[in-house]
């Protein structure tokens, strides 16, 4: 895939998850994308198939009441594109992981994004 193919498909893959868009997401993904999420490299997340990112994405759109991510930087990297990604959300919901409704979140990251059949086959989420 050419880079700014793939540069496209980031941008309607992240546009769509800031849209609360689960369709849009999932339009954007290999039937068997893989979705690994680590924070301070542990491996906090990891979905296996289409079917698993979906379930885990409705879920997490009803923790936020707002979220957006907005790529500062995008790397293109042989057959991978790497973003640096800053991310802000407020929690609609207590989160299993003992954060509370209403808590603002900011930080920055960065996501690498892999490729298959012109579409997005696997993202790893760092924060």
């Amino acid at each position: 895939m050419e880079a700014t193919q793939a540069e496209k498909l980031v941008d309607s893959y992240i546009e769509a998850y800031n849209g609360f868009d689960v369709p849009g997401m999932l339009a954007c993904l290999h039937p068997a994308v893989q979705f690994e999420h680590s924070t301070n490299g542990d491996v906090t997340v990891r979905l296996d198939s289409k079917e698993a990112f979906e379930s885990q994405a409705i879920r997490a759109a009803a923790w936020f009441a707002e979220r957006t991510q907005r790529i500062t930087a995008l790397r293109w990297l042989g057959e991978q594109a790497e973003a640096d990604i800053d991310y802000f959300a407020i929690t609609a919901t207590d989160l299993p992981n003992g954060i509370k409704a209403g808590t603002t979140l900011q930080f920055s990251g960065r996501s690498v994004f892999s490729f298959r059949d012109e579409l997005i086959a696997f993202i790893q989420d760092f924060s």
